[in-house]
C-alpha cells in the first residue's frame, strides 16, 4: 500500500522546522524541497512525460493576490512553441505520493508564449487564481506535443508565522551552488534575490544554465527577484523582464511597456508590504521616471495602510547598497541612492535588502549615514556567491553593526510585530585573492538581530502625502547622468 502524507499547513510546518533545525546546524542532507519531491521530504515518482520540447527552468512566483494567486514560468527549446499549459489542483490530506505525482488534475491554465531573447526558445508563463491558501499546490507545465514536466507541490501558505530568504550576487560557479544547496537545506516560504542572478553578461545560454541549476529549488518556493546591474548588459535588461513573471507596478503601466516581468513592482505578503526596485541598474530602458513616481506613490500608501493597522512592516528589495564599507565601494550615494533614502526616510521603511556588493553588512536603525532609532536597517547580503569580496582598511562605518566575509544568506523570520534576521554564512579558506575563490561550505549562523514594528507615534509621523513628480524630479539631468556613471563605474570594478 501507498504511504499517505497529511497535509494540513500546521503539520507541514511542523515538518520543515525539523528540517530546519537540521541544517541551521550545519547538518544533514534531507533538503526543504530537492528534485521533483514534495517539500515535506518525501521524495514523489517521476511523472515526467518526455517529449521533442520539454518544459525546462521551471519557477514559481507570485501572481496579484499573494495568498491566492501563483504564476509559474517555464522555457522550451526550439524554433517552434508548443501550445503549452498549466495544470493544477491542491495537495488532500489522503492523498499518497504516487496521488500527488500521477492523478488527474482538476484545473488548466493556458500558457502565454513569447521568444526567449538572444536564444532558440520560448518563455511560457501561466497565473493560477482561487487557489486554497491552507493547502499545497500541485502542478505540472508541458504540452501534449512537447511533453510534460513532473509533478511539483508548492507548501501553502503560512499567516501567523512564515518566513523568507535573501541574498544577491548569485552566479554559476561552485560558490553559487554551495549557497544554493545551503537555501534548499533551510525551508522558508519566499526567496528574494537581490539583483545579478545568472552573470551571464549577454551569454544568454548562461541563463538556461543558471535557471536549469535552480529549478529544483525554484521550481517549488516562490522566487521574486530584482535586476542588477549585470542584468543590464543581456539586452538592456529585456532577458530579466522575458524570463521573470511579477505582480504589475504599483502605479500601472503608464508608458504602456505592457513587460509582465516588470522590473519594479509590489506585493504584500500577510502583513509584510514588499516593494522591488531597479534602483537605476536598468536606467538604459527609459523608465526611471516612471519608476521614481511608483516608489513615491508606493510608500506613501504603505505608510498610511500601517498607520490604518492594516500591515505592520514595510520591507524595499533593491540590488544597490545605499551605503557601504565594501573595499573600492564606499561612500556609494549619489544622487539617485540619496533622492530613494529620502524617500525610505520619509515614508518609515524598516528593512532595505540589497545585493551588488560581494560582503554582509547590516546596519543599526539609520537615516542619512548616521544611527537613527526611527530609520531604516539595511541588510547587505551580496554574497550569493559570485565571489568573495574584502572590507576597505577604514574601518566600519557609525551606521554599521556586523559585517562578515564569505558566502551566505540571510533568514528572516515574522510574527506578529516582530522580524527575527539570521545571517548563515561560510568562510573562504583564506583572505587572500586565492584563497578568497574557495570556501569549505561550512555555514554557520554569524549575525541575529530582530526588528519590532513601529509605534503609532512613528508611524503617524510616516504617513505624509505623495509629492509631486515636479518636486521629485527637478534634479532629473544629474539623477541620470549620475546612476549612469554609478553603472559604469560598476561594471568595470567587478570581478
Amino acid at each position: 500500500m501507498s504511504q499517505s502524507f497529511p497535509f494540513t499547513r500546521r503539520r507541514f510546518l511542523a515538518g520543515s522546522a525539523a528540517t530546519l533545525m537540521l541544517s541551521a546546524c550545519g547538518g544533514g542532507s534531507t533538503g526543504a524541497s530537492s528534485g521533483n519531491g514534495n517539500p515535506t521530504g518525501n521524495p514523489l515518482p517521476d511523472s515526467s512525460e518526455p517529449g521533442p520540447m520539454m518544459p525546462r527552468g521551471l519557477h514559481v512566483s507570485l501572481g496579484e493576490d499573494s495568498r491566492s494567486s501563483r504564476s509559474l514560468t517555464w522555457f522550451t527549446d526550439g524554433v517552434d512553441a508548443p501550445a503549452s499549459r498549466l495544470e493544477w489542483d491542491v495537495v488532500e490530506e489522503t492523498m499518497s505520493a504516487d496521488d500527488i505525482a500521477f492523478k488527474v488534475f482538476a484545473h488548466t491554465v493556458e500558457a502565454s508564449t513569447d521568444a526567449t531573447p538572444g536564444v532558440e526558445a520560448f518563455t511560457h508563463r501561466a497565473t493560477v487564481t482561487g487557489i486554497d491558501p491552507e493547502r499545497p499546490l500541485r502542478y505540472r507545465v508541458g504540452s501534449d506535443e512537447g511533453g510534460w514536466s513532473s509533478v511539483y507541490v508548492v507548501p501553502p501558505s503560512p499567516a501567523e508565522q512564515w518566513s523568507f530568504i535573501h541574498f544577491g550576487d548569485h552566479g554559476v560557479g561552485e560558490l553559487a551552488q554551495m549557497v544554493t544547496d545551503a537555501v534548499m537545506r533551510t525551508p522558508s516560504d519566499l526567496l528574494l534575490l537581490a539583483g545579478d542572478l545568472s552573470y551571464a553578461n549577454g551569454d544568454q545560454p548562461i541563463w538556461d544554465l543558471w535557471f536549469d541549476q535552480m529549478q529544483p529549488l525554484m521550481s517549488q518556493r516562490i522566487t521574486m527577484t530584482a535586476p542588477g546591474n549585470h542584468e543590464q548588459k543581456d539586452f538592456g535588461g529585456d532577458t530579466f523582464k522575458n524570463r521573470f513573471t511579477h505582480p504589475g507596478k504599483p502605479l500601472g503601466d503608464l508608458l504602456g511597456t505592457g513587460s509582465p516581468g516588470s522590473s519594479y513592482y509590489s506585493f504584500d505578503y500577510n502583513r509584510v508590504h514588499f516593494l522591488v526596485t531597479t534602483a537605476g541598474a536598468l536606467i538604459n530602458d527609459g523608465t526611471l521616471i516612471e519608476e521614481i513616481l511608483n516608489i513615491e506613490a508606493d510608500l506613501a500608501q504603505a505608510a498610511l495602510r500601517r498607520l490604518r493597522g492594516e500591515i505592520d512592516f514595510i520591507v524595499v528589495m533593491q540590488h544597490f547598497t545605499i551605503w557601504t564599507d565594501q573595499d573600492g565601494r564606499s561612500p556609494a550615494n549619489p544622487t539617485l541612492v540619496a533622492l530613494e533614502e529620502n524617500i525610505i526616510v520619509r515614508y518609515g521603511v524598516d528593512l532595505l535588502l540589497v545585493g551588488h556588493d560581494h560582503v554582509y553588512q547590516r546596519s543599526v536603525p539609520m537615516a542619512f549615514g548616521l544611527p537613527n532609532p526611527l530609520g531604516y536597517v539595511q541588510v547587505m547580503v551580496g554574497t550569493g556567491g559570485a565571489s568573495i569580496r574584502i572590507f576597505d582598511d577604514n574601518g566600519p562605518q557609525r551606521w554599521s553593526a556586523s559585517t562578515f566575509v564569505g558566502i551566505g544568506f540571510a533568514k528572516y523570520l515574522v510574527s506578529p510585530g516582530k522580524i527575527a534576521v539570521e545571517y548563515y554564512g561560510a568562510e573562504p579558506m583564506d583572505m587572500s585573492e586565492e584563497g578568497r575563490r574557495l570556501s569549505d561550505g561550512q555555514f554557520a549562523l554569524r549575525d541575529s538581530f530582530e526588528i519590532t514594528a513601529k509605534e503609532s507615534v512613528a508611524c503617524l509621523q510616516c504617513a505624509q502625502p505623495a509629492r509631486s513628480s515636479h518636486e521629485l524630479l527637478k534634479d532629473y539631468p544629474a539623477i541620470a547622468a549620475h546612476t549612469v556613471a554609478r553603472n559604469k563605474h560598476a561594471l568595470e570594478h567587478c570581478g
